[in-house]
């Protein structure tokens, strides 16, 4: 998915590789299905952003950092 970082406004796109820090959501499961949480960081400003597993729409929702294009 394509993202916009909130500190300094570069865009990410969806092809771009990220090296991530992958944990589980404690508490959080939907039909048993687990679900993750990534932490990356931005190519421009190396804020760091969140971003969690959607197993329910199959996609990923923005938590801190970044918002959708």
């Amino acid at each position: 998915m394509s993202v916009r970082c909130d500190k300094c406004g570069e865009y990410m796109y969806k092809g771009k590789r990220f090296n991530a820090r992958k944990e589980d959501v404690e508490g959080e499961l939907y039909l048993g299905l687990r679900i993750f949480r990534f932490y990356m960081k931005c190519t421009r400003c190396s804020g760091e952003f969140t971003i969690k597993t959607d197993p329910e729409n199959t996609d990923y929702t923005c938590e801190h950092g970044v918002s959708r294009n």
